[in-house]
């Protein structure tokens, strides 16, 4: 774990003082050409850095025994940089983050959504198209989370609401792992679109849907089967009618149903296409039990890491802060992995 953490550090530490990088995501050419109190690498290392308080504070709090410089230069020197600065060194240092944990030699890879409040500035309230009697803009993101070794790997921001699914469908299109791996998915996400797109990647997914969700899957639904393998055909005329957009027709789909039988006595149905003698009925719930750690991981970004208590008032300031929050937690966690390898070597050398 301290080996890893020195890692990330140094990527982050090298990249912001690389010359082809700073030039790649400065707003314009002649920014940062001269010598300044606030150069690049101040910068991103204070956006990183922030405790989630007020922006005098912090500016007080960064530049103590080091500079003298006012909220209004720090906030001027922020504009320089482009959120893509942010948005890169976070997959740069997610993955200097070792997939050590897996599940049979699988990576569990969670996607989930979040929602959270903006400040209300004209410009923000614009861009997201705030209606006039809601209190504060609202931001809508979807994370992609390695839910055994704690690391959020992906993500896309958006100002306002967003589909899921198309934010899903994105995120596999941008998607770096080449390894084994399942995606777990709540039923907000599953479409024919995205189960495709699982497919033709060669991806593994254990998702959960409504019965509603196809004819054939409430057919099962309805019958006293548990877990069975069924195909699904998709041919032009059922896709117009559906309303089913991006495939291409004839489009053909085969994967399990399996029905999972609650302590509260309610039914829950999961689709995927794990094979059936290396992963039986009763582990892919507790599969899709797993999932469960990307809600926990919401909580720890929204009281832990602070990732609503915005300090930037635009949309450029906004987006960098929410990149640097998910650096700041796959830090975190790794610092928490960290401490419990101590505490356990000393219980281990005690007896």
């Amino acid at each position: 774990m301290q080996g890893t953490i020195e890692k990330v550090l140094e990527a982050i530490a090298k990249a912001v003082k690389d010359d082809s990088f700073i030039n790649k995501h400065k707003s314009r050419e002649e920014d940062f050409t001269r010598n300044r109190h606030l150069s690049f690498e101040d910068i991103t290392n204070f956006v990183i850095g922030n405790l989630g308080t007020s922006m005098d504070f912090e500016v007080l709090n960064f530049c103590k025994g080091r500079i003298d410089v006012s909220v209004a230069a720090v906030c001027k020197a922020r504009d320089k940089i482009k959120y893509t600065a942010f948005e890169e060194i976070f997959k740069l240092s997610a993955g200097c983050i070792p997939v050590v944990q897996t599940n049979k030699g699988y990576r569990l890879t969670a996607f989930d959504g979040m929602k959270g409040e903006l400040p209300r500035t004209k410009e923000l309230v614009l861009a997201c198209k705030t209606p006039i009697k809601q209190g504060y803009p609202e931001f809508h993101a979807i994370a992609e989370y390695d839910i055994l070794n704690c690391c959020y790997t992906n993500a896309i921001f958006n100002l306002g609401t967003i589909d899921e699914r198309k934010a899903a469908e994105k995120l596999l299109e941008k998607h770096e792992y080449s390894g084994a791996e399942i995606f777990l998915l709540d039923r907000g996400f599953p479409s024919i679109k995205l189960l495709s797109a699982l497919e033709q990647s060669g991806k593994n997914y254990v998702m959960r849907v409504s019965k509603s969700f196809l004819t054939e899957v409430n057919g099962f639904y309805e019958s006293n089967r548990t877990d069975e393998l069924i195909e699904v055909k998709y041919n032009k005329w059922r896709g117009r009618n559906s309303r089913v957009k991006g495939i291409e027709y004839p489009c053909l789909l085969c994967f399990r149903c399996v029905k999972i039988e609650l302590s509260s006595g309610e039914t829950e149905i999961l689709v995927t296409n794990l094979d059936k003698d290396k992963f039986p009925r009763k582990e892919i719930g507790e599969l899709y039990g797993l999932r469960w750690k990307i809600e926990t991981s919401f909580l720890n970004l929204k009281y832990a890491v602070c990732i609503e208590d915005f300090m930037g008032k635009k949309e450029n300031g906004i987006k960098q802060e929410f990149f640097a929050s998910l650096i700041k937690s796959n830090l975190y966690m790794q610092f928490v992995g960290a401490a419990n390898d101590i505490i356990y070597n000393k219980k281990n050398n005690k007896t």
